[in-house]
């Protein structure tokens, strides 16, 4: 039963419920990012808005020898209507609802597609401090879109015909930024690697997909040109780069070191970072090429 409990709608709030309402499911830390609040001050809008009725959670549950899992919270259909209305008064379009399907409260893939929302809410704040570019949009692995009769991972491609499992890419998010003064458009694919994948493999014909293998993929993939078509309600691209975030300044450089048999020309469109610094700055100018033995930085976006 809902609490009848006083609400006072603020623009955090709508922020917060806009976000959740986008990513499907936050956590406290993820939202207090957004919002631009302490985790104090989210924790508390989270609770009394789950108290109203506009939120559910999952999570917040023991696992053995590791703590607790966060707390996640998703928007029930009241806490829909509720944004829903203030948006209508506003003038603002509210995307539809989308209940977030809970037969699993918690999976080991749970921390890897939070470690990528943790990217996410990063990015979306520094977006927003951004005058010249404009967020056309983001893409997820876990939002699924509808294809004819069938759904697919709204990320999901193949880099060549016919589309056959052993060809698909799946990248872990992605966003598309235009500049306001010309309109032209990047794409920017997203992989979060939690250092559980091994780099490379000494037997060519083992079944572990290791990370050269992903960065060849995706290599195949730039060649048949097929990214350049595989979004068109984001627009067409003048410029697009993978981002390869994982754990430490070690990984990355040996990743690149992984890397440095695969074809050069693909180098540049290439771009690493570490997790902590991009949680404290998506758009740093920190950021590295695929060749290992390019030790200069570059930002994503130039002239911000």
């Amino acid at each position: 039963m809902v609490k009848s409990i006083d609400l006072t709608v603020t623009e955090v709030t709508l922020a917060a419920l806009s976000a959740i309402l986008e990513y499907r499911y936050l956590s406290v830390k993820q939202v207090a990012v957004i919002a631009g609040v302490r985790d104090k001050s989210a924790s508390e809008l989270l609770l009394k808005l789950e108290r109203y009725g506009a939120l559910s959670h999952f999570g917040n549950s023991g696992l053995y020898g590791a703590g607790k899992t966060p707390k996640v919270y998703y928007l029930t259909k009241r806490g829909y209507r509720l944004l829903a209305d203030e948006f209508e008064a506003m003038g603002r379009h509210v995307a539809p609802f989308k209940a977030v399907n809970m037969n699993s409260k918690w999976s080991p893939v749970m921390f890897h597609r939070m470690a990528t929302l943790d990217v996410m809410m990063s990015l979306e704040r520094d977006l927003a401090g951004l005058k010249d570019y404009l967020r056309v949009g983001t893409l997820v692995e876990y939002r699924q879109e509808r294809i004819g009769r069938r759904w697919r991972k709204e990320t999901t491609d193949y880099v060549d015909d016919p589309k056959v499992s052993p060809d698909k890419i799946v990248p872990d998010a992605g966003f598309v930024v235009a500049h306001r003064g010309t309109g032209k458009r990047a794409l920017f694919l997203i992989e979060v690697d939690c250092g559980t994948t091994q780099l490379t493999s000494f037997q060519p014909d083992s079944d572990v997909k290791t990370v050269t293998d992903k960065l060849a993929q995706y290599d195949c993939y730039l060649a048949s040109g097929r990214v350049a078509t595989r979004f068109p309600t984001l627009g067409s691209f003048s410029g697009f780069h993978v981002l390869i975030i994982t754990t430490s300044d070690a990984r990355v450089a040996n990743m690149r070191k992984a890397a440095r048999n695969l074809p050069a020309n693909f180098h540049p469109y290439y771009r690493f970072s570490t997790i902590n610094i991009v949680r404290q700055k998506f758009l740093h100018d920190g950021w590295l090429s695929r060749d290992h033995a390019d030790h200069k930085t570059y930002p994503l976006i130039k002239g911000r």
